[in-house]
């Protein structure tokens, strides 16, 4: 270890090394976040992918005094079993961040060997806790953590959020393109423009997330548009970029369309895909969108039943307000990829071909569609406790990691079940070709097998391309078709119990 000042702190140069237990097919922006905040501290940092060749013998040499994880529901499991494998022969502490951590603290609980949990933002948690541990500070009482010392644990609230996203320094991708070569190659690079939502859809985290934090920051806050422009700049300089994913979960919240749009254009002029709410959509604001150079749109439709779109999944959008928007964007030359969501607690087979049925009525580019998994934290989620809609024996530890292999929903029948998960694997195929429906139903009538769950990803992956349209060179083409053929693969070939196939 070395010392350092930093700040007026005096700062011992810890090692960290950030773990994910997969090879990433898009880049981890939150870790990439925290490894500049950590490199500014004075911190020696770097990131491992465990499948890797030669990864515990690089790790090992790394010699590591932090091992850190971002977790999602699911995925923590992976997380905390690697965790426990690689502390038989690393000296380190182990601390553990993410969604999971934030909507469930309790994981701590599950393991002796991990040393904390960060619920929220990490940005200064991650910065100030290691701070304190170097300067021999009372580090037990570090908000956003709970802590494990002596066997016992110390539990904290978090801090206020952090409003000004403009004085977080930019994503640190170059370390985590050391280790995955691909992930720099690939010309479709993702930010992070703003944080927060201000809805409450049931089956989404916003709104424990927004109670967590209640009275704590306002619900959405943005980056300005210059230090977006200043961070793709930045981008565009570096590494290969052609296209550009906006990933906030309803992009400019609040923002001035007009400045980003004149900002964006100048600086950058490459395209981009971002997710838009349609009621919150008007004729200027896809004006900007266009003339910024925005080729395609992102909106969840998630159910076109009444019911089940407002009541279950607590949408509160109407249909035509959906519609409308769909047919002025369509009006304005942009792509329209939905998120759609099937098996839902209560849905008939007839309320989910009524979403079906809107996506091919407007004739939609890609209609992704996802099988719900009413992760915990969500609303959604409680109900499905309270009503009985989940299959028995589920639970936080082991709620399936994936929403398109099969389902935890308890339905009325297996047969009634199996129908919807072979629905799912042929949702989006059905929409670009109903003329096939009879022969999608005929398949239906199947057992759920991996030849399906095999037919929707590679379709999936593939139609998604017609949406984004992206040029790459022979060498990265192929580096992405091998990516994601490893990625479907290390989910096709794993077994789960709740992943009925």
């Amino acid at each position: 270890m070395v010392c350092c000042q930093v700040d007026n702190f005096l700062v011992i140069n810890m090692k960290i090394a950030f773990i994910e237990p997969a090879i990433a097919h898009v880049e981890p922006l939150g870790i990439a976040s925290l490894v500049q905040m950590l490199l500014n501290d004075g911190h020696t940092v770097t990131y491992y992918e465990s499948p890797r060749e030669g990864f515990l013998e690089r790790l090992k040499e790394f010699n590591p005094d932090v091992l850190a994880y971002s977790t999602t529901t699911g995925k923590h499991r992976l997380c905390r079993d690697l965790n426990e494998e690689l502390r038989k022969t690393i000296s380190a502490i182990s601390i553990f961040g993410g969604p999971h951590c934030t909507f469930y603290p309790e994981f701590i609980e599950s393991s002796t060997l991990i040393d904390g949990i960060c619920m929220g933002e990490g940005d200064f948690a991650i910065t100030d806790l290691l701070r304190k541990i170097n300067n021999k500070e009372e580090y037990i009482k570090t908000d956003n953590w709970w802590l494990r010392v002596d066997g016992k644990i110390y539990k904290n609230a978090v801090r206020n959020k952090i409003e000004n996203l403009d004085e977080l320094p930019f994503l640190n991708r170059d370390v985590i393109y050391a280790e995955n070569e691909q992930l720099r190659r690939t010309p479709i690079k993702r930010i992070i423009a703003s944080r927060g939502c201000p809805y409450s859809c049931s089956y989404c985290f916003n709104k424990t997330y927004n109670f967590i934090y209640s009275g704590k920051g306002r619900v959405n806050y943005h980056r300005s548009p210059a230090n977006i422009v200043e961070e793709l700049k930045l981008i565009k300089k570096k590494y290969p970029f052609t296209f550009l994913k906006i990933v906030d979960d309803t992009f400019g919240l609040n923002m001035n369309y007009n400045e980003f749009a004149m900002l964006y254009k100048e600086e950058i002029g490459v395209p981009f895909l971002c997710n838009v709410r349609p009621n919150l959509l008007n004729q200027e604001k896809i004006k900007y969108l266009k003339q910024a150079g925005c080729v395609a749109v992102t909106m969840a439709v998630e159910s076109a039943n009444d019911y089940v779109r407002n009541k279950v999944l607590c949408r509160n959008l109407d249909l035509k307000v959906m519609s409308d928007a769909i047919t002025t964007l369509k009006e304005n030359g942009l792509r329209i990829y939905t998120q759609n969501i099937i098996g839902n607690p209560g849905e008939t087979f007839e309320m989910a071909m009524e979403t079906f049925n809107f996506n091919v009525k407007h004739n939609v580019d890609f209609a992704e569609c996802f099988l719900l998994t009413p992760f915990y934290g969500t609303e959604i989620y409680e109900n499905c406790v309270k009503n009985n809609f989940l299959e028995e024996g589920i639970n936080i530890d082991n709620m399936p990691q994936s929403y398109w292999l099969g389902s935890c929903i308890r339905f009325n029948s297996l047969k009634e079940k199996d129908k919807f998960i072979n629905f799912h694997k042929f949702f989006s195929f059905g929409v670009q070709h109903p003329y096939l429906l009879p022969l999608i139903k005929i398949l239906m009538k199947f057992s759920p097998n991996k030849l399906f769950v095999l037919f929707n990803r590679f379709y999936d992956s593939w139609r998604i391309t017609r949406v984004i349209r992206v040029k790459m060179d022979v060498i990265t083409l192929f580096g992405v078709v091998k990516m994601n053929v490893k990625y479907i693969f290390s989910f096709f070939l794993k077994t789960d119990s709740h992943s009925k196939f």
